[in-house]
Formats: C-alpha cells, sequence, structure tokens
C-alpha cells in the first residue's frame, strides 16, 4: 500500500504515466478488460497450506484488492498479497487501485460471492482483521489469481510465509509479461533508494539500491543502501535466509520488498524489516 510518484512505462497509444489516470478517463474499457482477464484464467487450484481447515464465508463487500468484509461483519485481509491502495479523505488512487478490486469482484462474483476462508497461521492483524487465504468453492486461489493477473504483489511476514514460494510463482508470471503493476517502474524495478523515499511512499514497496555498509546491532543485521536506506533482519530469523552471506554483500544491487518504516538516525532515514530471504533479490 504505498503512493507511488508519477513513474510509468508507456502503457498505451503513447500515454505514459499512473493506470488508475487511464481507469478514470476510460471506466467501461478498464472493466470489460477486468472481465475478459477474469474469463480467460484458467482456476488457480494450488497455494493451500497443507492439511489446512477452511470455513465457509459469503463476501458482502470489497473494500480493496486484498481487503473485503463478510456478510457476519468479519473483515478480512488477505494474506500473502499487498494490493494497490484506493485513495481516502481526498488523496489518490494508486496505481491500478481501482483494477484490482474489480478484478477481485469478478473473481468471486463467479461463485456468487461464496468463498471458503481458512485462517493463516497468525490469524489477526493489529487492526483486527482476520488474516486469511481465501478460495472459491472450486479450490481455485483468490490471492494466486490476483498475484497472476498482476493486481498485487507478494509480501512475506513470518510467521505467515508456507506459500511463498507458490505465491511468488504465480506472481512471477505477471512480471514477466508486464502486466498489471508489473508494467510500472515503482514495482520494476522498484523505486531507487538513492534518492531517498518520497514522502508520499507510505506501507509496502519495493525499493531497489547498492549496498554501501553491512552493519550489526544487537539485535539486527542492517544493509545499509544508497540514499539512507537500510534493510533491518533479526539475528532471530537468520535461518530463514539460508545461503546469504550478508557480509559478502557490500557493493552489491539489491532489491527488496516489505513496509517502510520511516526512522531517522545517524545511519538511515528509512528502513525496511525483512524476516524472510523472499524479500530479497540480488541484481547483479
Amino acid at each position: 500500500m504505498v503512493a507511488f510518484p508519477p513513474l510509468g512505462r508507456t502503457l498505451q497509444e503513447g500515454t505514459a504515466g499512473l493506470p488508475g489516470a487511464l481507469f478514470r478517463v476510460w471506466p467501461l474499457r478498464v472493466w470489460f478488460f477486468v472481465v475478459a482477464l477474469v474469463a480467460a484464467a484458467p482456476a488457480t487450484a494450488d497455494c493451500r497450506p497443507d492439511g489446512a481447515q477452511g470455513r465457509a464465508a459469503t463476501v458482502a463487500y470489497v473494500n480493496d484488492g486484498d481487503t473485503v468484509r463478510l456478510t457476519s461483519g468479519e473483515r478480512v485481509r488477505l494474506v500473502g498479497i499487498d494490493a494497490p491502495e484506493i485513495g481516502r479523505d481526498g488523496d489518490p488512487d494508486e496505481p491500478f487501485a481501482r483494477e484490482s478490486r474489480q478484478a477481485l469482484q469478478a473473481f468471486i462474483a463467479d461463485s456468487r460471492n461464496r468463498i471458503e476462508l481458512v485462517p493463516a497461521r497468525e490469524h489477526e492483524d493489529r487492526y483486527g482483521r482476520t488474516l486469511a487465504y481465501l478460495y472459491r468453492p472450486d479450490g481455485a486461489s483468490v490471492q494466486g489469481h490476483l498475484l497472476a493477473e498482476g493486481m498485487a504483489m507478494a509480501v512475506f511476514i513470518a510467521p505467515n510465509l508456507a506459500l511463498a514460494d507458490c505465491l511468488m510463482a504465480h506472481e512471477r508470471r505477471a512480471r514477466e509479461a508486464d502486466r498489471g503493476i508489473w508494467s510500472l517502474l515503482a514495482y520494476d524495478p522498484g523505486l531507487p533508494s538513492v534518492r531517498g523515499i518520497p514522502d508520499d511512499v507510505q506501507g509496502a514497496a519495493i525499493v531497489q539500491g547498492r549496498v554501501v555498509s553491512v552493519g550489526e546491532s544487537r539485535r539486527n543485521i542492517w544493509l545499509n543502501l544508497e540514499g539512507r536506506v537500510a534493510v533491518r533482519i533479526d539475528k532471530a530469523d537468520r535461518e530463514r535466509f539460508p545461503g546469504w552471506d550478508f557480509d559478502a554483500l557490500e557493493g552489491e544491487r539489491l532489491r527488496v520488498r516489505g513496509w517502510i518504516v520511516h526512522h531517522s538516525n545517524r545511519y538511515q532515514d528509512w528502513f525496511i524489516p525483512v524476516d524472510s530471504a523472499h524479500a530479497l533479490e540480488r541484481m547483479d
């Protein structure tokens, strides 16, 4: 959930910039595109935790591409993904925010909004929302579908990492095709750390930059990127980074995804906490 600066590739007939603007100008065209996309996409019948026990539910309202409200009043956050944010209180929509919500609406509409809800290992967030994986009655993964169509990016927060590899595989399909959000430079290659983090960037983001130094504190390992942006890795999570020699990363370019935290000190102005190797990618 990040308010992106105006970075983008040429999207249609020489028009560059934010797809959200295209949606507002041509709402019917975008709607038909989303409906056709859903109709053409095969069911995603994987990305399910081993031995998971789910429960039947019905969606009453789709807030955005990663949050829904059930007819029971329960609020559910789709775990393992992050979709573009719809603007609130006069703020502009993020690119593809409306398309992402419509893609989710259309995908579950085929089952009359009936879903199976499988709670994640950590099943509630700090806002009191249920953290869960959602499936249509035919077994199709809602998260997998949104990722495969480029309507969300995968995110990794322990202990909810059981489906990280599966979800990344679906995201990769969209990324390789420059589909949806992956047509934007803010996602691929990501925001350049050398410029610092723009003031309007909040929440989850993808940042790329060169490691200028590697440090340690009592609890954490710090990968300091150019532009005073740091990656924070808790030493207690070291086993989740097999094969990574952090001390050898100085001078390498990395792409990192996670939630941006503004925190100024002598070493950095922002940091991104990560607790899974899935959130890091070598670029060199």
